[in-house]
């Protein structure tokens, strides 16, 4: 895969429904924003964590070089965080995720990117639901379709991008490196993190086997 791609980690968010900050929640002892960082490290050049003002990250080991930009707009969503992780970027093309998606995996990563061709942005469609925290991104439309959003009073990140050239990802294209879809597991509450430690337990299915390709029959010439 040729990089030239940020990684863009939303660690930010109010965690309401969890009740404390997920980044700094323990996995197996390591906290999920590890998780996240160690799965995305190898697919991109760099990667940018945007978090909430003030907002103290848990020590990472090893330590990864990483730019930190604060969120100024808590209330807004994700949309304000990629926003500013955008605006903080270094590479043309970005693949953004959430710091709660622990079992985020490399290939799935690598995959979106590879997608994304001249597109604007490929975004996967899981569970019947676009996943815009699990997309790779061109960064100079959609920073600017988000910022336009954002002014305009827009919190939705699917409604700023609505009119960008955008390619959805089905299922399909992604059980292939993740046959069980556990990339987009995310922990929301206290009890979907229980529920992603069990999963750890169990071994993820077997990809499903590649389809051959028929082969064309030809004509057999017979020399006289």
């Amino acid at each position: 895969m040729s990089k030239g791609v940020t990684g863009i980690i939303v660690a930010g968010g109010l965690s309401r429904r969890f009740g404390s900050d997920k980044a700094s929640a323990s996995l197996r002892g390591r906290p999920l924003l590890q998780w996240v960082r160690d799965a995305l490290a190898p697919a991109v050049d760099e990667i940018v964590i945007v978090t909430a003002a003030g907002q103290t990250l848990p020590p990472m080991h090893p330590a990864i070089p990483a730019t930190v930009v604060e969120d100024r707009e808590p209330e807004r969503g994700p949309l304000a965080g990629l926003a500013a992780g955008f605006a903080a970027a270094g590479s043309p093309v970005c693949f953004a995720t959430s710091c709660d998606a622990p079992l985020l995996r490399t290939a799935v990563a690598e995959r979106v990117i590879d997608a994304l061709g001249a597109h604007d942005a490929a975004l996967p469609e899981v569970g019947g639901f676009q996943q815009p925290l699990t997309a790779a991104y061109r960064r100079e439309p959609c920073l600017a379709a988000a910022e336009a959003a954002l002014a305009g009073g827009g919190n939705k990140v699917i409604d700023a991008f609505a009119a960008l050239d955008v390619l959805a990802l089905g299922e399909d294209r992604l059980t292939r490196v993740d046959p069980d879809l556990r990339s987009f597991r995310n922990a929301n509450t206290p009890e979907d993190l229980a529920a992603i430690a069990t999963l750890l337990d169990s071994p993820p299915p077997a990809a499903p086997p590649r389809r051959k390709r028929a082969r064309a029959r030809t004509k057999s010439r017979r020399r006289h």
